[in-house]
């Protein structure tokens, strides 16, 4: 009992273990990673672009892992395999290669909506903003601080 108390308490407070599911996010992270999700680092500032972060995506019943790309009141694209923001094409290292050429997405997210995408785009079955839009602040769980080295790891799951 006390453990789990103490898990609960140092979880809020320092981060919470999670470990990745999936291949979404690849190559930054693989099925099975474990990193640090921080809740309340968003408490007092707000998302940026590019953070990983943990989000419980609209309809859905488990949390997920994506990349911020866009902010309130951008205009965000992908258009002939580019990520632009305001019609300004924007270089994401982050990502394993280029995206189709005839993929057209656009978003315009409101006060408080972000567009968050997976780093491995093309991968089969990917729910992002692609399939559920701007997503709200409150579906942002927090960001992911860092990763956590295979031999450093806990028991902690999510």
């Amino acid at each position: 009992m006390l453990k789990r108390l103490w898990r609960r308490v140092a979880g809020r407070a320092l981060g919470i273990e999670i470990v990745v599911s999936g291949t979404s996010m690849a190559p930054a992270f693989s099925d099975g990673d474990r990193a640090i999700v921080e809740p309340r680092r968003y408490r007092h500032g707000q998302p940026a672009r590019f953070d990983v972060v943990v989000l419980r995506p609209p309809g859905g019943d488990r949390e997920d892992l994506k990349r911020i790309v866009g902010l309130p009141g951008e205009l965000v694209e992908i258009r002939d395999g580019n990520l632009r923001i305001d019609g300004d094409l924007v270089e994401e290292p982050h990502i394993p290669g280029p995206m189709p050429v005839d993929w057209l997405h656009a978003w315009a997210p409101r006060e408080d909506e972000y567009i968050v995408l997976g780093d491995n785009r093309a991968a089969p079955g990917i729910t992002d903003s692609r399939r559920y839009g701007p997503l709200s602040r409150d579906a942002i769980v927090g960001p992911v601080t860092r990763s956590v080295p295979e031999n450093n790891r806990g028991q902690t799951k999510r």
